[in-house]
């Protein structure tokens, strides 16, 4: 109607929502775990709902007009949304048509080569403060390195967009420690095993090498296939390092070795004729 009565040279229309792709785009942001449906048939009820949210591209070049029609794909959501213009058929000259989408910076198309060696610094930084404010189970065991955060149409942190988190061997304030004692050795083993190091020293803290609680659980079930000793999952976050974790470990041995019962040692039989005739003198006694 804007056309038959304006009659303007150009008219464009931007983000129209693509009706060929509206319900496939839909069921993989359902599927991805944006709703949820008990059955199918909910999911197919939902969908024909949408239905009428779209248009088709083909129906703009159905349109009895004298205008030609111009489809190209939207700048800022392609697989949802595509952008019309209309051209009147009367203007021969090219027309220019304005852009709305924010332009990235040129920062964003090269590389930063000192980005690593900042993050490298920032990581340690950032992690002494969590440190100083938070207990350690929550400190995070990786960081990333990001020059904004992805939102949402809404404003809010887009968590599905955010680049999944890649281990990170932060630099230690200690320098390297070799294990001293056969039970540090051990230990040392274990260690890398469970948070996959190739290196790890007595003074290496445990969640600074990114352990976490459920590490910390598969530590404690190899300490006691081990070393025999049931130690508590706290001992690992109160001694995070193999030199505290292994003075834990030898208490730990020392407590149950005493807490035991002494053996029993055979009665010979002459020591057994006395226990016996000592019994009965105490039994004949009025």
């Amino acid at each position: 109607q804007l056309l038959v009565d304006n009659q303007p040279e150009l008219l464009s229309i931007t983000n129209v929502p693509n009706a060929r792709v509206t319900a496939a785009v839909k069921t993989a942001e359902w599927l991805s775990g944006a709703a949820e449906f008990k059955t199918a048939g909910q999911m197919r009820e939902a969908l024909q709902k949408l239905q009428d949210l779209g248009v088709d591209p083909e129906d703009f070049h159905s349109l009895d007009v004298p205008y030609k029609v111009d489809i190209s794909w939207s700048n800022s959501d392609a697989y949802k949304h595509y952008d019309v213009v209309f051209v009147s058929k009367e203007v021969d000259k090219k027309t220019t048509l304005p852009l709305n989408s924010k332009l990235r910076s040129l920062q964003s198309y090269a590389n930063n080569p000192l980005q690593a060696k900042a993050a490298r610094k920032l990581i340690p930084q950032l992690q002494t403060y969590l440190t100083q404010k938070l207990p350690e189970y929550m400190v995070p065991s990786a960081f990333v390195v990001m020059e904004s955060l992805p939102l949402t149409p809404n404003g809010k942190v887009d968590r599905r967009a955010l680049p999944a988190p890649e281990p990170v061997k932060l630099e230690l304030a200690s320098s390297y420690v070799a294990p001293q004692t056969p039970l540090e050795e051990v230990l040392v083993k274990i260690f890398a095993e469970v948070l996959g190091v190739k290196r790890v020293g007595i003074r290496d803290n445990f969640f600074e090498l990114g352990g976490h609680s459920l590490l910390a659980t598969q530590l404690v079930s190899r300490v006691r296939d081990a070393f025999g000793v049931e130690l508590p999952l706290r001992s690992v976050f109160e001694a995070p390092t193999i030199a505290e974790l292994s003075k834990a470990i030898a208490s730990f041995q020392q407590t149950t070795t005493q807490s035991k019962a002494p053996a029993l040692v055979p009665i010979s039989r002459e020591n057994r004729r006395m226990k016996l005739s000592s019994l009965n003198k105490e039994n004949q006694q009025p």
